[in-house]
């Protein structure tokens, strides 16, 4: 009786741990930290309190070698720097893979991925529901806001979330295609519900307009149609309608049109434009280049990376420097601070996660590792909480979960 009693309780608190990883797009900063701190805690307890406790080192060593590699750095670099805010930051790469095997695989139910799904979709929509408010009381909605990056400041200032624009992206992104995926699970009424869902959250994709976001989740959708539908006309159509979505989007969204002329711009990749976000990526990659090229094998230990960033920044630009940007790509941010190591790592590790999701054919899995795998190009998504939480949880959920809700 108390054993059923103890797995009545640990099932319910893991939905309502599921629930709250699923509402983490609104959740305050401040509180971002919260879900992985009751995750820990819930799976330590039940844990210590199994007579018969199994722990699958292998494959939690795999799932945790972000960290493991990150942190090794220090030590065979000769660095012996310690970035304690990346650490802390990066510390769910290690907290939340080891949760889920100390739950155990047969723990997490259908049930529990279907409550992340659906509260992930709502809390998204919820921030884009109240983005879009507060864009029209400021007044955004101008032809001349169109223009220019009106959109990405504002939601800066949003109350409360207070989160960038490329994170707030990545969130519409995967709801997107948690939506394409239980699209032809759920009921007539729940589909146009789910549609109006999908548009108010693709125009707020369009409103911030994250280059590298748009194109990643495109490619990604249209995967995910190619792997799941088995008519080859309906794929067709669907994609195409997907793609000829995209055009449109550049004639009546002209801040994504604006974006995206960037890249046809000769100057953006011979000048440093401050104002040509694509032309100041390109510029961070040849001072990151050049430091790797410098120290191509160890590279310079975790924190020092960026450390090597500013010093060519303050060589090459004021701008630059002042900005303290980053790598904004995570291969050459892993190159920068763990040498050829690192990368393999981190290379192994994607590698991995998309060869398994194809051959247990859980394809919703594999369309968000894509979706990760290219916006890693464009930003270190491992670098804040708002995306190292939702990554490491994603797959850590989708390896260790059954197939189902998928």
């Amino acid at each position: 009786m108390e054993i059923k009693k103890d797995s009545f309780i640990k099932e319910k608190l893991i939905a309502y741990l599921f629930i709250l990883f699923g509402i983490f797009p609104i959740l305050p900063r401040r509180l971002k930290g919260l879900p992985v701190v009751g995750l820990i805690i819930v799976a330590l307890y039940f844990f210590f309190k199994k007579k018969e406790r199994e722990f699958n080192f292998k494959d939690f060593f795999k799932l945790s070698s972000l960290f493991s590699i990150l942190f090794l750095s220090i030590f065979y670099t000769g660095s012996f720097y310690f970035p304690v805010d990346k650490i802390e930051t990066s510390l769910s790469l290690f907290i939340i893979p080891l949760s889920f095997y100390l739950i155990g695989s047969n723990s997490i139910r259908n049930s529990h991925n279907r409550l992340f799904i659906e509260s992930f979709i709502l809390s998204t929509t919820i921030l884009s529901i109240a983005s879009i408010c507060y864009y029209y009381f400021n007044n955004l909605f101008k032809n001349d806001y169109f223009k220019v990056n009106s959109f990405r400041k504002l939601i800066l200032e949003i109350p409360i979330v207070n989160d960038h624009p490329i994170y707030i992206s990545l969130y519409l992104a995967i709801t997107i295609l948690f939506s394409v995926s239980i699209f032809s699970k759920i009921n007539r009424n729940k589909k146009y519900i789910l549609i109006l869902i999908n548009f108010i959250n693709v125009f707020h994709l369009f409103l911030l307009s994250s280059k590298g976001i748009i194109i990643a989740v495109l490619i990604s959708v249209a995967l995910l149609l190619m792997l799941k539908l088995r008519n080859r006309w309906t794929k067709l159509i669907l994609i195409s309608c997907i793609f000829g979505f995209f055009v449109l989007s550049l004639v009546y969204f002209p801040n994504i049109k604006r974006r995206f002329k960037e890249l046809a711009i000769k100057t953006t990749y011979t000048e440093l434009k401050i104002n040509n976000s694509t032309s100041i990526r390109l510029n961070v990659y040849k001072c990151a280049i050049e430091k790797i090229k410098k120290n191509p094998i160890l590279g310079y230990g975790w924190g020092k990376g960026d450390i090597m960033l500013r010093e060519c920044y303050k060589e090459k630009s004021e701008y630059l420097y002042k900005e303290k940007l980053n790598s904004h790509n995570q291969y050459l941010d892993f190159y920068l601070n763990g040498g050829i190591i690192a990368i393999l790592v981190l290379i192994f590790f994607l590698n991995q996660e998309l060869i398994i999701s194809i051959k247990e054919k859980k394809y919703l899995f594999t369309s968000i590792i894509v979706l990760f795998v290219i916006q890693m190009l464009s930003e270190n998504i491992l670098n804040r909480q708002s995306g190292v939480i939702v990554f490491i949880f994603i797959i850590s959920l989708f390896r260790m979960k059954k197939r189902g809700y998928d």
